[in-house]
């Protein structure tokens, strides 16, 4: 996925008004709106969520993002067996 490329939607375009906010700066239900796509995506696609997300100019909640990065590092280890 390349950075300049359009933006992939995963039926999250409710996210896309908290384009410019500040990761820091999301309540917790907002969170809460983000971690429940997360938790519906397929494995593969939680990286490019993420991916997609940063091409929106979308901060992922600070709380969330070391979620996302658990789940998205599981998945490259999973595809590249040499990094496990």
């Amino acid at each position: 996925l390349s950075p300049t490329a359009e933006p992939l939607y995963f039926d999250d375009e409710e996210l896309d008004r908290f384009a410019g906010r500040e990761p820091d700066a999301y309540t917790a239900e907002e969170e809460e709106e983000f971690r429940e796509v997360l938790y519906t995506l397929i494995p593969s696609d939680v990286y490019p969520w993420g991916v997609s997300l940063t091409q929106r100019g979308i901060a992922m909640p600070l709380p969330l993002r070391d979620e996302w990065l658990m789940i998205a590092g599981d998945e490259v280890r999973k595809d590249q067996p040499e990094l496990k």
